[in-house]
């Protein structure tokens, strides 16, 4: 039986709901909507450097998170530039990010709002697939 903890639930529901507004900003302008993820993603970029920075954290820790910032905010830039291919790859790597910040792993120690792995994770994965199957 799979245990879910609170956090997870409330990270679920938010992805959820999170999703469909996704979709349903890219059945009315998907141009718009497009450069709107960019944002989003360069605000993830940010939000990355911020928990860790909020942290007591590692040097290595610390570093890998500004490394994983750095990376995640070039992807949003190439994207403006390069198109899709760039916006999957960020979407893929902060996801990776949010899989190994998850309290089930204890891998990482920076510090998120509980539910916020969760719900990263899930909507990243489901933008990175959404762009890699429009090619």
């Amino acid at each position: 039986m799979l245990i879910v903890s609170t956090g997870d639930q409330h990270g679920l529901v938010l992805a959820v709901l999170a999703i469909v507004a996704f979709v349903l900003f890219h059945k009315s302008n998907h141009r718009f909507a497009f450069h709107f993820d960019i944002v989003i993603l360069a605000a993830c970029a940010g939000i990355t450097f911020a928990f860790s920075s909020n942290s007591v954290v590692t040097q290595f820790e610390y570093m890998f998170d500004l490394a994983v910032s750095a990376l995640v905010g070039g992807c949003a830039l190439y994207a403006l530039q390069k198109g899709q291919k760039y916006i999957v790859y960020g979407y893929l790597i902060h996801a990776i990010w949010d899989l190994l910040h998850h309290n089930f792993f204890h891998i990482a120690t920076t510090k998120t709002p509980y539910w916020y792995p969760t719900f990263c994770m899930v909507y990243d994965f489901f933008v990175a697939f959404y762009y890699f199957s429009k090619k």
